[in-house]
């Protein structure tokens, strides 16, 4: 009864991730479903804990932490000098308080991305001690392949009407080999219960089942003209149609090895058919879409990477003036080497190629149910290729679904022996017969062999909580998302009647921080009260650069925040830092040149000044739509300032400057 609540919990995270756009709502519901089956199957006895001691090696468990470990190290302060990220010394002196240096730019960020791979290790954990079974894993493949087609068929509908919606291709390549192997033990069974005298299990539905997910799946693949996808899927079948002639007709070594090269020479074939970029990063040489500013950021990246998830925060960065971020998505392997550095993606792929040439291994040994190590085989080099063409493999759902089909695998990788003495409460007497029974262990380590995964499942369900509890609060996330809307709040009128108030993307509620501010400038209080209350603006605002220092719209916030309390200096420090963290945010325009014009320290500096007339020169010659935006900060520059915007302006389109005095005109007269 426990395994069969585990496996509905975990089932369900998976579709929920699965079908939930990406967000903090779907993974802390995802985290609380997982993190309570971890505790069930920890607290309530059960035989899975001698099972999973047997599963977990120490080698196996060093490469299960160790991606945790390194993304808990990158927020930990480092010693000056060493591999700390500078933007800590250059968000230090502009706050005038010391920070830590870390190797990470964004701890929100890192934190969240640990947590997703808790939850990742726990599906895959979870998975594995409901797999232990034989029985339970036919019912985990079968489960994760309607799964599997169920998403890549929402996908496919999404595809042919238009509508814009995450990439599901690796998915949809796992519906491929999670059908094949489908398919593969359907027919097994069929060959070994067509033997007088035996009860055949009723294959066939199964077999069909399988035919109808592959044929959706492949339609899916071929419908987006993915080549990369089309070749991965099937590289991947081919391991496992590989493991299955060999298995069928016991070819010995010679003709293992003939399938082995025959299976070579079609993979280099294949290969051969997907576009490689040439002069290009290797991490996006397979990508059919535009990668331009992740090429900026793989120049930059450094040895120690720049934070697990830092890819999302830094993309705004590199991308070019006008475009839209969304519309790039850095590859899997890309965001690995800018997050975690090159070194930690050569591990894994290493890490990879080595996993599957022993799920090869150990799917040749075994005398049944061969296909799910088979089946982790494909799926670990058609992952591997998938990573360098897209980004599907990060996504929350699609890696859910990965962790479950490797816990399947790797749990029925197991030696025959030890399986069964794991799930002997669950066989019959007839096939507990099978096989020599284990050798006793001493009293001391059978206690700890049965004690010590159990504790390691209470502990990840215990950390899955906590990280879940600590993100959901508003004081927490982003440095407060309540303090930001109240702060914003009491901030002085947005100057002069500018249309586009900046956004505040990193709080996450744009539309409400807005409705609040309209509705503070309504009824705004007077100057002297309003300048009163920016302490507690700017303390809110400090307090989410503490762990964002990349936040530009934050630190124009900041600035508009401390203008009246803190002196010129300062606030010229403040905007500096929002130009070189938000270059290309059209939000950010009003209000910076608003600021940046009204400041005379700011107009003093020769650096100041070319970013103004950088941003003056977009809003002139690019992106004339926002005009309005100079004639807002005319009128609120000081003398100094409308000077030197009339400059600028008479240098890039003296026409304009006579539009700006007349709309002006008419505001004055009005």
């Amino acid at each position: 009864m426990i395994i069969r609540l585990v496996m509905l919990a975990e089932f369900v995270a998976i579709t929920a991730a699965l079908a939930m756009p990406e967000s903090l709502q779907s993974w802390v519901l995802a985290s609380f479903v997982l993190a309570t089956a971890a505790l069930v199957v920890a607290i309530f006895p059960s035989s899975t804990s001698l099972g999973l001691s047997k599963l977990l090696r120490p080698g196996l468990v060093a490469v299960l932490v160790a991606p945790a470990l390194w993304m808990a190290l990158q927020a930990v302060p480092m010693p000056m000098g060493t591999f700390g990220n500078p933007i800590w010394a250059t968000a230090s002196a502009a706050l005038n308080e010391s920070l830590a240096e870390i190797v990470t730019v964004d701890t929100r960020a890192t934190m969240v991305s640990l947590s997703q791979y808790c939850a990742v290790l726990a599906a895959a954990l979870l998975t594995a001690v409901i797999a232990l079974d034989r029985y339970r894993a036919a019912q985990v493949l079968h489960i994760l392949l309607s799964i599997a087609t169920i998403a890549t068929a929402m996908w496919f509908r999404k595809e042919t009407t238009g509508i814009a919606g995450p990439d599901g291709s690796t998915v949809a390549v796992l519906g491929v080999l999670l059908s094949c192997a489908t398919a593969i033990r359907a027919l097994d069974q069929l060959r070994r219960h067509s033997r007088p005298g035996t009860i055949a299990p009723a294959p066939l539905p199964a077999l069909f089942a399988a035919i109808i997910a592959m044929i959706v799946c492949l339609a899916a693949l071929l419908s987006r003209a993915n080549s990369t996808a089309i070749v991965s899927a099937l590289l991947g079948s081919g391991i496992l149609l590989s493991v299955f002639a060999i298995r069928r007709w016991f070819l010995g070594l010679w003709g293992t090895a003939g399938i082995f090269a025959t299976a070579a020479i079609f993979s280099i074939a294949s290969v051969t058919v997907i576009p490689f970029k040439t002069n290009t990063d290797l991490t996006i040489a397979l990508s059919t879409s535009s990668q331009i500013a992740t090429e900026r950021m793989l120049q930059d990246v450094a040895p120690a990477g720049s934070g697990a998830g830092a890819s999302a925060v830094l993309l705004p960065i590199y991308r070019d003036v006008g475009t839209d971020a969304t519309r790039e998505r850095p590859t899997a392997a890309a965001a690995i080497v800018i997050d975690m550095g090159w070194a930690f993606l050569c591990g894994l792929v290493i890490i990879a190629m080595l996993g599957a040439c022993i799920l090869v291994r150990r799917s040749l040994s075994r005398a049944y149910d061969y296909v799910y190590p088979a089946l982790g085989a494909g799926a670990s080099i058609a992952l591997t290729i998938l990573a360098f063409a897209d980004h599907g493999i990060l996504g929350l759902g699609a890696s859910l679904l990965v962790a479950a089909l490797f816990g399947l695998a790797f749990a029925q990788s197991l030696p025959g022996a030890g399986r069964d003495a794991i799930s002997a409460e669950w066989k019959a007497p007839s096939e507990r017969m099978a096989g020599p029974a284990p050798a006793p262990l001493p009293k001391f380590a059978s206690s700890l062999n049965a004690i010590w995964p159990r504790a390691a499942l209470m502990l990840l369900g215990i950390a899955l909580i906590m990280q879940a509890v600590w993100t959901v609060p508003p004081e927490w996330y982003l440095g407060g998302q309540s303090s930001l809307s109240t702060a914003l709040s009491t901030i002085a009128p947005w100057p002069y009647g500018i249309s586009k108030p900046v956004s505040v993307a990193a709080a996450r509620e744009d539309l409400s921080l807005r409705g609040e501010a309209r509705s503070g400038w309504d009824s705004a209080p007077a100057a002297d009260e309003q300048k009163t209350d920016s302490p507690a603006a700017s303390k809110a605002f400090a307090r989410a650069l503490r762990s964002s220092p990349l936040r530009g719209d934050i630190w124009l916030l900041l600035a508009a925040a401390s203008k009246h309390n803190l002196a010129e200096s300062s606030t010229a420090a403040m905007l500096k830092m929002s130009w070189y963290t938000a270059p290309n945010e059209l939000d950010l325009l009003p209000l910076r040149l608003s600021i940046a014009l009204a400041t005379d320290a700011v107009l003093r500096d020769f650096e100041f000044r070319d970013l103004i007339k950088r941003d003056v020169s977009i809003v002139v010659t690019h992106q004339p739509i926002v005009s309005p935006v100079l004639a807002a900060a005319y009128r609120s520059a000081s003398a100094d300032g409308k000077v030197y915007l009339e400059s600028l302006i008479s240098e890039l389109d003296p026409s304009y400057l006579d539009k700006i005095h007349a709309r002006n005109s008419r505001q004055g007269s009005r």
